[in-house]
Parts: structure tokens; C-alpha cells; sequence
């Protein structure tokens, strides 16, 4: 996906950090089990993110086992296992927004014969998770529709596009059996989009791609000059997500602390967007 859905690993303690790399593992190893091998390129933080957060909402009993695999044949690692229907539906949604997220990469002109060759080499997968959830590979499909005609209209819709953002990673909570984050998802969804249309501004503007920063503020060609005429705009934007992801988050939270998602919540969303407005 993104990479934007994750901690600030600088703080988190060496306990903390085995407990996300073990999970991260176990997505890969979901993705192996129910995909096959090369399925495993699509591991990324944000579904594994999703995956702590999925698998603590349903109480899900959780194994770790210390194992090796090819990736790492010479040390073991401590690998998060769940229940097979929980496992499937996970790496499921994973090959499902990977792929869909890969559509709306290659849509550009020069980008025809990529998408043609990865379309193939990901059509059995694709359709295996398609079968595995038909419903939200509905929800992609439609969405990303939506957001390829609203993109080519070359207006401001900035906020209707955050929006199909979250539906869409609110979709992945109800594919997972896990309605209690919905409303949550649903912002972090929104988050996601802003922050990725942030990070990619200026390669956007020189490879004249639809950004949907510059049809909200105006044509600044650099994302310096974006950033040093619109700042106080766009820290709103940033305010209003964090708050609205945070209370989201405050309804779901368990009596006993959980440092992680706390860390994800706080630090991980403020690194994120500081790394989105970076400029070099």
C-alpha cells in the first residue's frame, strides 16, 4: 500500500517492536499459505497494522512460533499465527487492495504495457481473493472508478476522494468481520489519501499527474512553496483527521493500555504526515 498506517518504531521498546515484526511475518506467511509463495511481495505495514488491530477487536486467539523461512534461512523468527478464516480473509484483502492500488498506478498512457504483464502475472491471485471476497472486491472496483472519474475532471475533490479512501479500508474492517473499526478505518482511509496526495505533490506536478492538493490550492509548482503559502490549511486538514481517527480510536480502547496502537495513534500519525511534507 502506502506505509503511512504504521508506528514511530523509535518508540517503541525491543518487546514492542517483536510483537509488530511478528505480526508483519505473520501476514506474509497468510499470504503464502493461501496465495502461494511470490503473493508474499505484497506484505506491507499497513495491512499488518490492520491485522493487530482486526485481530484485537475479535479476540482472536494468537500463536507465535519461532520459525525460519527462505527470506531468512539463517536466524528464526517469531512468526503471529491466527485462525484460518481470519488468516484467508486478511491476505485476501491485502492481494485485493495491492492490486487494485497497482490498477490505479499503471492508468497512465506509458504505464499500458506494465499493466498488461501485471495483470497476468497476478490474475490467478487476484481472482482467488476475488472468490475468497466477492463483496469488497465490489467496493474496489466501484471505488476506484469513482475516484479515476472525479481524478480526470481536473477539479477540486479533495475531500469527496478522501472520502471514497475511507470507505474503502472501512470496507476492509466489514470484510474481516470486524464492524467495531468501521468508523475508524474509515478515517484512517481518509488520512491515507491526504497524506499520500501531500507526499507525491511535486512528482505529481512534473510528471503532470492529477494531485488533488493543487486543484484544492492553486497551482504552487514545488511543495516548498505549497507548504510556506497554504501551511496553515493543510495543518487543519491534518487536525481534523488526527482528531477524528483519535476519537474513533478512544471508543474502541480496552481498559488495559495498549502501547502499540497508542504509539500508532499518536506518533505513528504525526510521523507520517511530517514525512509527507518533507521537501528536500
Amino acid at each position: 500500500m502506502f506505509g503511512y498506517i504504521s508506528c514511530d518504531e523509535e518508540k517503541l521498546t525491543l518487546q514492542e517492536r517483536d510483537i509488530v515484526g511478528a505480526f508483519y511475518c505473520g501476514l506474509c506467511m497468510a499470504l503464502k499459505s493461501n496465495f502461494g509463495n511470490f503473493a508474499r511481495v505484497f506484505t506491507n505495514i499497513d495491512c499488518t497494522c490492520a491485522y493487530m488491530l482486526i485481530s484485537s477487536v475479535k479476540n482472536t486467539t494468537i500463536d507465535v512460533e519461532s520459525k525460519r523461512c527462505f527470506l531468512h534461512p539463517f536466524s528464526r523468527r517469531n512468526i503471529a499465527f491466527v485462525d484460518e478464516q481470519l488468516a484467508k480473509q486478511i491476505s485476501s484483502a491485502t492481494i485485493l487492495i495491492s492490486y487494485y492500488k497497482l490498477l490505479d498506478d499503471c492508468k497512465d498512457e506509458k504505464f499500458r504495457i506494465t499493466k498488461k504483464s501485471m495483470r497476468s502475472f497476478y490474475k490467478k491471485a487476484y481472482h482467488k481473493a476475488k472468490q475468497n471476497l466477492p463483496d469488497f472486491d465490489c467496493v474496489l472496483a466501484k471505488c476506484l472508478t469513482r475516484t479515476q472519474t472525479l481524478e480526470s475532471g481536473n477539479a477540486d475533490a479533495l475531500f469527496k476522494l478522501m472520502d471514497i479512501s475511507g470507505e474503502i479500508l472501512s470496507a476492509m474492517s466489514k470484510a474481516c468481520d470486524a464492524d467495531a473499526l468501521d468508523t475508524l478505518f474509515f478515517h484512517l482511509g481518509r488520512f491515507v489519501y491526504f497524506v499520500d496526495a501531500l507526499d507525491d505533490y511535486e512528482s505529481d506536478i512534473k510528471k503532470k499527474r492529477y494531485n488533488a492538493l493543487l486543484y484544492k490550492f492553486g497551482n504552487f509548482k514545488t511543495k516548498k512553496a505549497l507548504i510556506l503559502n497554504k501551511s496553515d490549511e493543510i495543518n487543519s486538514i491534518f487536525q481534523e483527521l488526527y482528531q477524528s481517527i483519535n476519537n474513533a480510536y478512544d471508543a474502541l480502547k480496552p481498559d488495559e493500555p495498549n502501547p502499540i496502537f497508542d504509539n500508532l495513534f499518536t506518533h505513528g500519525l504525526q510521523k507520517s504526515y511530517k514525512f509527507a511534507k518533507k521537501v528536500e
